[in-house]
């Protein structure tokens, strides 16, 4: 294995002999970092923490750090980061706590850019993009392919759903549904995220579907309130079209469960 003799390494972590770790690294106990994976220097991995294979974390960077939260007592919880991802200049990656299942995690080919910070509890899923600055606060649950743009902050309990893009400087207070794109303070759907919906193989009839869902729900339905908009949508003629049943079925999840707006935070 490639340890640089200027990284300090607890003998008890488990490094593959086909992992690097780069100068003036500190890999604690209880870490386990997977073939391929690559710290480039001054890395801190510590707590109960997994680097999945191909994954590249950069300087300063800091993964397993005890959660910023008072009730946190020393609990064994824990960090999982997939494979293929890369994590950036200075990002932390708290680990979990009792109270949010005792894991943060990341899916695979997760891109999280410089200064971000993902804290205790934070559920990412696969290929999620997280912005330069960008701030997500504790039990954060990201869907697939969201984007968080640079500089924005995220609520506790918020959850930002499938294919969702929050535009930079954003203020996301609650949950932000699935392929929409979301700006502003707080964070309201402004329009459908074409973009990312094609570069993700989807056809031209479900794009103008979500596209005539987007306009029904948060557009054009007047005095008729979300839940009244989605039932409505889900029974009409593109109610069967996968995207808009997923987008009528998230939106009555949300307020079925839903305290101000976060999902999440209905099983605190």
């Amino acid at each position: 294995m490639a340890i640089h003799p200027m990284a300090v390494v607890d003998p008890t972590a488990e490094v593959h002999e086909d992992a690097t770790v780069g100068p003036f690294c500190v890999v604690g106990a209880h870490v386990r970092i997977d073939a391929g994976a690559e710290l480039r220097n001054h890395v801190t991995v510590y707590g109960t923490a997994s680097i999945g294979s191909g994954t590249v974390v950069f300087p300063g960077a800091v993964i397993g750090g005890d959660p910023q939260d008072l009730k946190f007592k020393g609990e064994d919880s824990r960090v999982e980061i997939g494979k293929n991802c890369r994590i950036h200049e200075c990002a932390t990656i708290n680990k979990g706590t009792a109270g949010g299942g005792m894991v943060t995690s990341l899916g695979d080919e997760c891109l999280i850019m410089a200064y971000a910070h993902i804290a205790h509890d934070c559920r990412l899923a696969d290929y999620v993009i997280i912005g330069n600055n960008s701030q997500l606060a504790g039990h954060v649950t990201i869907e697939r392919k969201a984007i968080v743009s640079g500089m924005a902050g995220v609520h506790h309990f918020a959850t930002i759903g499938e294919l969702a893009f929050v535009a930079g400087m954003s203020g996301v207070r609650v949950d932000v549904p699935p392929f929409m794109m979301v700006e502003g303070y707080p964070a309201e759907p402004r329009q459908v995220n074409v973009v990312g919906l094609r570069r993700d193989g989807w056809s031209d009839e479900e794009i103008r579907a979500t596209k005539d869902a987007f306009r029904s729900l948060y557009r054009d339905r007047g005095a008729t309130t979300l839940a009244e908009a989605a039932e409505k949508l889900k029974a009409g003629p593109t109610g069967e079209i996968a995207p808009v049943k997923r987008l009528c079925d998230w939106v009555e999840a949300q307020l079925s469960g839903s305290i101000k707006g976060r999902a999440m935070e209905a099983g605190r």
